[in-house]
């Protein structure tokens, strides 16, 4: 009892503690590390599988390595003693080779959450000597068969324009796009019967437009945030007496990088032709071939 009339009672069981021989006996279970929980995936909250996806005032870069097969014909028909023409290979008949590595470069500015600017540029050059077989008309000279031409073929093919994307979803998007495409080619045969300064080139400057569209779906996100997805575009040009078909089919590996960065690998098959419709100085080319594609998003 206290003096301002507060009462206490002792419990009814007193506190224990173990003897003194017990209390520094070894546990009966020894210590273990407990490992903390894995993070969660990069994707978490993400339904399925997910595409990289640029940000308005990212940039983008890549390089594409191109093996190309080379196929082309050339007609250059002369009037000046009656009209002469042959159609000419420029494998069979010239000598150049029918496989080349070829590099295409691409840069992208996205400017807006769907648009973006777009430019890229495809240069190459090859030449041979070559013993004719047979003997053809170019330019109005007479190539003989069996003499020596070295022939020098330039080949330049840029794209400069706007891509939109009406359809983007974490899963898929649909690319829409429109170029002014720049294509230059020149074509020179030379051999001991004409002097440099005589031999016939053809040099053909094409300002065109192109517009296509591309597809991209996603197949599988990884739990590292990885995606496997397709990538195919079509390209169409017109104007200037010519057309051309762009196709690329292929497939994509992107990795996330942090701070919405990405790196990609791309792969797959090329197709690309140029039809020109017109009766002098015609030039018909065709690339095609497997070709890996590197890129960063920054």
């Amino acid at each position: 009892s206290t003096g301002d009339g507060a009462w206490f009672r002792q419990a009814s069981a007193p506190a224990w503690f173990p003897p003194p021989h017990e209390r520094f006996a070894p546990l009966s279970r020894p210590v273990v590390k407990c490992r903390p929980p894995l993070p969660p995936p990069p994707c978490t909250g993400c339904i399925g599988c997910f595409l990289p996806r640029r940000l308005p005032g990212q940039w983008e870069g890549s390089a594409q390595l191109f093996y190309a097969r080379l196929r082309g014909t050339a007609s250059y028909g002369s009037s000046l003693y009656g009209y002469w023409d042959t159609e000419i290979n420029f494998n069979d008949d010239l000598g150049l080779p029918g496989h080349k590595y070829v590099g295409e470069y691409t840069a992208r500015y996205q400017f807006r959450p769907r648009w973006a600017f777009h430019y890229s540029i495809l240069p190459f050059e090859t030449e041979n000597t070559h013993l004719l077989e047979r003997s053809f008309y170019f330019g109005g000279w007479l190539y003989p068969a069996g003499t020596m031409v070295r022939t020098k073929w330039q080949f330049v093919y840029q794209k400069v324009g706007l891509l939109f994307q009406p359809i983007v979803t974490p899963h898929a998007i649909v690319t829409v796009f429109n170029y002014w495409l720049f294509q230059d080619q020149r074509l020179r045969v030379l051999n001991e019967v004409c002097s440099s300064g005589t031999c016939r080139t053809i040099d053909r400057t094409r300002q065109m437009i192109m517009s296509g569209i591309e597809f991209q779906r996603c197949i599988r996100t990884l739990p590292n945030g990885c995606t496997f997805s397709c990538d195919n575009r079509i390209g169409l040009g017109y104007l200037d007496d010519t057309f051309v078909v762009d196709l690329q089919l292929g497939g994509q590996f992107s990795v996330p990088m942090n701070v919405g960065r990405w790196g990609y690998a791309r792969g797959g098959y090329r197709y690309l032709d140029l039809k020109e419709d017109r009766n002098d100085q015609r030039l018909d080319t065709t690339l095609e071939g497997w070709f890996i594609e590197a890129g960063l998003i920054f």
